[in-house]
């Protein structure tokens, strides 16, 4: 990753920069907070200084209350003078609340956290170099910041109403792509797919022909193999948050279901000696560097079904739900907002899975 972010700040904005630590660890990022580091007994001034040594940035969180705080100037006019010395960024301004800067942070470029606290987490992980990631297995994932949308359609089916709004708190990293053959085959040793008809193989096609069940065996492996993080299914919050990727249309691509065939595989350019999932990647992404997120192959979500979002829970549910659209499938059923489900047991040659990454 990008060294470790030493979070600089003052004791009143314990809350705010615990919000900030846990996303930036999040992201991937290894991150230095007092709150986290010290434990009693220790020498505080000498944990804070090496603290500060290791660190590769000094995040200065910028308040009034920080502003007047010794500790903070101390802190990052400590990592200061080394940036000065090598010549390279290693302070960060960050600027919490409107408060009179210190003179030398004046003249270097802030992340703006006061009105958009979005916008100043995107600035401050562009800076440090965080986008995407890439875990030990080659699999490759693409970061989603916070933010709020409006989950469902009004004009869909109707199990997609009502419309309502759904904030997502924290970052999260989503699968580039879904689970291919190869990415399969190298943890579980087996090929669910063989001998299937309507099935290309190869190590760049979705591993497909898996159960919801079979999903959660593969979890399981994926995150024991890898040892520093876990991975899980989207919840359908999470999933249709990062297909429609700030849009509120009917695609991410917008309303014109025409324009599926440069996203997506569906049925109108399938169903002519084409029926089988196509090898990831092959199509646009979304805005957010997400591919296949529309066609190709149904993802298993990690929700139960209880019908539309008005419907009461039922204490029993019995299926699974599903999104994205299949090759087999018309372009209408892979909008955004639209909802498959399935029993969990069941596995066909048009769903597949993609991947969250959550840090350990």
């Amino acid at each position: 990753m990008s060294g470790i972010i030493f979070i600089s700040h003052s004791n009143r904005d314990l809350e705010s920069a615990l919000r900030l630590a846990e996303d930036l660890k999040r992201a991937g990022l290894k991150v230095w907070l007092d709150e986290w580091e010290i434990s009693v007994g220790d020498r505080i001034t000498q944990k804070i200084q090496k603290g500060i040594s290791d660190a590769t940035y000094v995040a200065v969180w910028l308040t009034q209350a920080s502003v007047m705080s010794g500790w903070v100037e101390t802190e990052w006019q400590t990592k200061f003078e080394e940036e000065v010395t090598r010549r390279a960024v290693t302070v960060l301004p960050l600027l919490a609340e409107n408060c009179e800067i210190p003179q030398f942070l004046k003249q270097k470029k802030y992340a703006d956290f006061r009105t958009n606290y979005t916008a100043g987490l995107a600035e401050l992980l562009r800076v440090v170099g965080i986008k995407d990631w890439t875990n030990p297995f080659g699999m490759r994932f693409s970061l989603v910041l916070p933010g709020a949308f409006v989950m469902g359609s009004t004009f869909g089916e109707e199990n997609e109403r009502a419309p309502h709004q759904i904030v997502i708190n924290r970052p999260f990293y989503i699968g580039s792509y879904v689970v291919t053959q190869q990415n399969w085959r190298s943890l579980m040793d087996t090929e669910p797919w063989k001998d299937d008809p309507h099935v290309r193989e190869g190590d760049n096609y979705p591993a497909v022909n898996v159960s919801w069940f079979d999903a959660q065996n593969y979890l399981t492996q994926i995150s024991e193999a890898d040892g520093h993080s876990s991975y899980y299914l989207p919840t359908e919050e999470e999933w249709e948050y990062a297909a429609r990727a700030g849009t509120s249309t009917e695609f991410s691509f917008g309303d014109d279901e025409r324009d599926m065939r440069f996203y997506g595989w569906y049925r109108d350019i399938t169903q002519n000696a084409e029926e089988y999932a196509h090898e990831v990647g092959r199509k646009r992404p979304n805005p957010w560097s997400l591919y296949d997120i529309h066609g190709n192959v149904w993802e298993w979500m990690d929700d139960w079904y209880y019908g539309s979002y008005n419907s009461a829970p039922r204490l029993n549910p019995v299926e699974k739900v599903l999104r994205g659209g299949g090759w087999d499938y018309p372009a209408y059923g892979a909008r955004s907002a639209f909802r498959n489900h399935l029993l969990p047991t069941r596995s066909n040659h048009v769903i597949g899975i993609r991947l969250i990454r959550k840090t350990a």
